[in-house]
């Protein structure tokens, strides 16, 4: 009986790893705005864009704020990227690049009050997809 019972528990400890493994690698965690997702340049080429196409029909009142924040605040950051790239300028809806986007996102966050980084945002949906808008601190971290 006793042999039984440790031939029992050697299997289940060494069927721990496979089952670990058998779950895949764990997703990887959204990286926030706060964390400086966009480049200082890139933000400067977004508001020339922003100022030659947006402003026409937007105010920063609309693009900042309680305002922005209530629309787009915990949102991957791909919501606002292709929302933007498919419906904007109104006048001609997806007539930017994909670079062109990007700076305009790239300003927004920086009217935001987001901090710009080293590296530029990206213009694919998987990398766009794990960035997450942070406008408000997490409440669960002010605790």
């Amino acid at each position: 009986m006793m042999v039984r019972l440790r031939v029992l528990r050697l299997a289940c400890i060494l069927a721990l790893p496979a089952a670990a493994a058998a779950q895949g690698p764990a997703p990887d965690p959204a990286r926030s705005t706060r964390a400086g997702v966009y480049s200082a340049a890139q933000a400067s080429r977004g508001r020339e864009i922003y100022e030659l196409s947006c402003i026409s029909c937007h105010t920063s009142v609309s693009h900042a704020g309680p305002v922005f924040a209530a629309k787009w605040d915990r949102h991957p950051l791909w919501d606002l990227y292709r929302y933007i790239s498919e419906a904007m300028p109104k006048s001609e809806p997806g007539s930017l690049t994909p670079r062109q986007y990007a700076g305009i996102v790239a300003y927004l966050l920086k009217m935001n009050g987001m901090p710009a980084g080293n590296d530029e945002i990206p213009t694919d949906s998987t990398a766009l997809k794990k960035i997450r808008i942070e406008l408000k601190p997490d409440s669960a971290q002010m605790r």
